[in-house]
């Protein structure tokens, strides 16, 4: 019953049980036209992020995107490992405690292991899209569907 009352206080309902309860898992296809469309950011960048699947087991499966000259803003952490692939742009990847850079291209794959922060930044001309998947929670339980605030001291480029 606690982890319902935990889950609730800031969750969607549907969250952790789309397409469908953990109890009545079926294969699902789920299309572009079916995603939940999510609202992430703060500031001037504001993305609706489709989300495909959230189970018991996968916090999230969804699409990201970040127009030219914009960053995902908060930075995020997640209790969970995170994957990312590059479907189109170049995405850079800044890690705001260790300073360190990675940059995405098409095709290329990211693992972001669980309690890494990160933000993606967006230097190019065109948007970048990422499929992101994040297993096996989105949030704790202590901060669900909550602004998470960077508290450390920021590092910042190590690169050239």
């Amino acid at each position: 019953m606690a982890d319902k009352n935990k889950k609730s206080a800031g969750m969607p309902e549907w969250m952790g049980s789309y397409p469908n309860p953990p109890d009545k898992k079926v294969p699902a296809i789920r299309r572009k036209t079916d995603a939940k469309p999510l609202v992430y950011g703060r500031g001037r960048h504001l993305d609706s992020t489709p989300l495909y699947i959230s189970t018991d087991k996968i916090g999230y499966l969804g699409e990201y995107t970040v127009p030219p000259g914009e960053f995902f803003d908060p930075p995020d952490v997640h209790p969970g490992d995170e994957c990312y692939y590059c479907i189109s742009g170049t995405a850079h990847l800044f890690d705001p405690v260790n300073g360190d850079v990675v940059v995405l291209n098409p095709g290329d794959a990211l693992l972001i292991p669980k309690g890494t922060w990160h933000v993606g930044f967006n230097f190019g001309d065109k948007p970048f899209r990422l499929l992101a998947l994040v297993a096996p929670h989105i949030w704790s339980a202590e901060d669900q569907g909550l602004d998470v605030y960077f508290k450390g001291k920021q590092a910042f480029y190590k690169g050239e």
